[in-house]
């Protein structure tokens, strides 16, 4: 099995937080791949040229039984991206780091 995680923000860069239909979507489409483990409330902080910006994200992570299933996942991870307004998300997959959608 390979695991995947994503981070999603709970809140948009003006504060506001997401609706919770964009959530269950989320889950709904996690759930194809079986199960998924939610860590609530993980907080980070990032750069983008000279702000910081400090969010708190919920952490998403799959087993994937292949790695066929890959880009299915980062089908899901290019629609949280776009469904969340984020430029980019940080993603792992089997353990090595990236950000899907930065430059």
């Amino acid at each position: 099995m390979i695991k995947a995680m994503m981070l999603i923000p709970i809140r948009d860069n003006a504060g506001r937080q997401f609706p919770r239909s964009a959530e269950r979507e989320l889950r709904r489409r996690l759930l194809e791949f079986g199960g998924f483990t939610r860590v609530p409330r993980v907080l980070g902080e990032w750069q983008s040229g000279s702000v910081i910006y400090r969010d708190r994200h919920h952490q998403y992570s799959v087993a994937l039984a292949r790695w066929t299933q890959l880009p299915q996942w980062l089908e899901v991870v290019q629609w949280a991206r776009v469904r969340f307004r984020q430029e980019a998300i940080y993603i792992e997959v089997a353990g090595v780091p990236d950000i899907v959608g930065a430059d």
